[in-house]
């Protein structure tokens, strides 16, 4: 499968360095954003990845089968912090004897989380210049590194980020640093120093990002928490994703920015996935029965006290996590366009979703008591029609802006059900409007959705204003 030429070096060059640093930046303040309002976790944390390597292939002119690599990569490789902890971390914000001690764990954690996605992000955008088997070793030995870094460090409790004394939470950080660097090493030993100085860069600025991001917006909830009046229409843990998102895309953006020759080239060459259908079915399978998966997981598998089966439930533990999962994810992306493209947008598209549905069944959050099959209802036919469209939308010209749109706008819209959604919204009570409901009773959201709204408007602006793909026609009959 082929496609000719999409934009041009020159046409790169004439982007200035700004919108190099404020698409990615405003693509992921919205990522960001979404994350945490409507779909937490690492399968949360897909939107902003996803959106900010989109964006810089967007920038770059990357034709739409290289994209689809460095979208799937971007989505999982900043998926894979997700599993952190850091409730307890921004908690320490709260109190002034240990202020510090939180943003650094903030700082070290934002870091680590930025170090491996931005590795597995540059490895995306430079597809060309690594074959298959080297990506998924290297991402196997990442999984590898990942629990022998938590199992020494972050498992004792050496560096402890969290409360060690009420409900202690399981950190990982360790765990990524030590993913980051297996990973990175192994692509050095393989390749030459020119091949491996892209990881290597979009790691080293993620870290920047990540780290910064993460520390700095965390000060919003340390002048949030001390000023000494109510201040109930702004979020300060909002305030603090947001701004985590937009330094973070920011540093990345930069980044591109810096080796954009390189990145432009390498979206126009190397081997790209055909358009099989074996893999995106493996996909779906899987994601059924990660979507089941509590029917495995029950119990502590490191409770050494509980019945013989730690054993099985630790082996389940691992195989279940995101960070084997999302590298499967992105082995089998490797080898079907199809995949690529559902696990980049329908399957982040689907956790928000799922997300949702699942409060459905909270009658004190939305006001709605939701059975299982009616949560499913909503669920697979939604799932089914976003795969759809971004099937189809694969054709033609200009298919990574389109793409690009359609998975901001679905996620818009999902936050858009969250923020209208609840029962006494819709069905006011008697002599009380939907609006005075929510100015009442969630006063922030009007906010929040409010930067939802003007960061999705601006994204779109910078996608509806890249200059036009038109020579950039995708074989139909291939993706068909």
């Amino acid at each position: 499968m082929t496609t000719t030429n999409t934009l041009s070096l020159e046409d790169t060059n004439q982007t200035s360095r700004w919108e190099f640093v404020l698409f990615p930046a405003v693509a992921m303040l919205l990522g960001w954003g979404l994350r945490g309002y409507i779909g937490g976790g690492p399968y949360g944390a897909m939107i902003p990845g996803s959106f900010v390597a989109l964006a810089i292939c967007v920038l770059l002119g990357y034709r739409m089968e290289t994209a689809a690599i460095a979208a799937v990569c971007g989505a999982i490789g900043i998926g894979y912090g997700g599993n952190m902890t850091y409730g307890q971390t921004l908690g320490f914000l709260r109190e002034s004897d240990t202020v510090w001690w939180g943003l650094l764990g903030c700082f070290i954690k934002g870091g680590m989380w930025g170090l491996v996605g931005g590795a597995v992000l540059g490895v995306g955008l430079t597809r060309d210049q690594y074959s298959r088997k080297t990506i998924c070793i290297a991402l196997l030995l990442l999984v590898i590194a990942f629990f022998m870094g938590r199992a020494l460090i972050n498992q004792p409790k050496l560096i402890y980020f969290s409360d060690p004394v009420n409900k202690p939470r399981g950190e990982s950080w360790a765990g990524f640093l030590f993913g980051a660097i297996a990973f990175l090493a192994y692509l050095r030993a393989v390749g030459t120093r020119e091949e491996w100085t892209i990881p290597m860069r979009f790691s080293l600025w993620g870290f920047v990002g990540g780290a910064l991001g993460f520390s700095l917006g965390a000060l919003w909830m340390v002048f949030g928490f001390f000023i000494p009046f109510e201040v109930k229409w702004i979020g300060w843990w909002k305030m603090m994703e947001f701004s985590f998102g937009f330094i973070f895309g920011g540093a990345l953006g930069w980044c591109a920015y810096l080796n954009r020759d390189r990145l432009q080239i390498a979206g126009q060459n190397g081997e790209t996935p055909t358009a099989s259908w074996g893999p995106l079915i493996a996909v779906i399978v899987l994601v059924l029965i990660m979507f089941n998966r509590w029917i495995f997981m029950s119990g502590n598998p490191w409770d050494r006290e509980s019945s013989g089966f730690d054993f099985i439930r630790f082996s389940l533990m691992l195989l279940f996590s995101f960070v084997f999962f999302g590298s499967l994810l992105i082995a089998l992306g490797l080898n079907s366009l199809h995949a690529a493209w559902q696990v980049a947008i329908t399957l982040t598209f689907f956790h928000t979703v799922l997300d949702y549905v699942r409060d459905l069944n909270d009658p004190e959050r939305f006001g709605y008591t939701a059975s299982f099959a009616v949560q499913c209802w909503v669920l697979y036919p939604a799932a089914a029609v976003l795969g759809f469209l971004v099937y189809h939308l694969q054709k033609g010209p200009n298919a990574v802006r389109r793409l690009f749109l359609l998975a901001v706008w679905a996620c818009y819209l999902s936050s858009c059900v969250r923020t209208f959604g609840y029962k006494d919204f819709l069905f006011s009570p008697e002599g009380q409007s939907g609006l005075s409901f929510l100015i009442e009773k969630h006063p922030a959201m009007i906010f929040v959705h409010g930067t939802f709204t003007i960061s999705a408007i601006i994204t779109t602006w910078f996608i509806l204003t890249r200059p036009s793909n038109s020579t950039h026609e995708a074989t139909e009959e291939a993706i068909a």
